[in-house]
């Protein structure tokens, strides 16, 4: 194990069905943690039978649902007994269009997840940290698309500098309580996602081709600096913005 201070910790995922998120889950029980794994999909609940018995708690939720919100973190309470870690991970990516023929409600169906969903997460996962009185880790997912502008990135780009803003309030106000907050920027993932977000049929070889490192990301790759911030390892990094990008945004 590389984090000993992550054993017989309690952390929640969301986006856990697949992806960056399940990385995560597993990383994390691999360092001997028990994990709440959260998506949308019912597929979490195959992935949470791929570990021994106990380690995972597969949830269905709707991040961009208060409710749903609050109650994956009473359930997550109720199964472990406390809260220690939080990736704050779920997103979509919807449609890329220019900005005048971007319709309000794709608008609104992206933000729903992406800037709510992470700022309801924040808020129920904070005041259970605060409830506890122990400290805690916290990181969510923003995209080297909230740093770099791109064309048709309108819904998109603007939730996920959205995410970043909230993360960096998030950490100011909360490190009296022993609390860290940060947000990494990945780029490219090798995941179902990537295909289609691209608009290609999965050959991206030639995307990558001026990249310092010309490919993109294993998931697993990402979720080992994930684990490192949410362990303690990383105990005075807090309100940071890290790119895990391979060199994407210096081209």
């Amino acid at each position: 194990m590389a984090y000993a201070d992550l054993r017989c910790k309690t952390a929640i995922v969301t986006g856990a069905a697949s992806g960056l998120g399940a990385a995560v889950v597993r990383r994390l029980v691999e360092e001997g943690c028990t994990v709440a794994a959260v998506d949308i999909q019912d597929k979490v609940k195959t992935m949470a039978a791929g570990f021994d018995q106990g380690a995972v708690l597969p949830l269905i939720a709707d991040v961009g649902d208060e409710n749903a919100c609050e109650g994956y973190v009473a359930a997550t309470v109720a199964r472990f007994g406390k809260v220690d870690l939080f990736f704050n991970n779920a997103a979509l990516i919807g449609r890329r269009e220019l900005l005048v023929d971007m319709p309000v409600d794709e608008f609104d169906r992206v933000h729903r997840v992406n800037t709510r969903g992470v700022f309801l997460g924040l808020r129920a996962v904070l005041r259970q940290m605060i409830k506890q009185g122990t400290g805690g880790a916290i990181v969510s997912t923003s995209s080297v698309g909230g740093l770099k502008s791109s064309e048709r990135g309108t819904a998109y780009g603007s939730a996920k500098r959205a995410v970043i803003a909230l993360g960096a309030t998030a950490a100011l106000e909360n490190g009296k309580y022993g609390i860290r907050v940060n947000t990494i920027c990945p780029g490219a993932m090798d995941t179902p996602m990537l295909a289609p977000a691209l608009n290609t049929t999965g050959d991206v070889s030639n995307m990558f081709k001026h990249v310092p490192i010309p490919r993109p990301a294993n998931p697993a790759e990402v979720a080992a600096f994930v684990t490192y911030l949410l362990s303690g390892q990383a105990s005075f990094q807090t309100g940071g913005t890290y790119t895990v990008d391979g060199g994407l945004m210096l081209v």
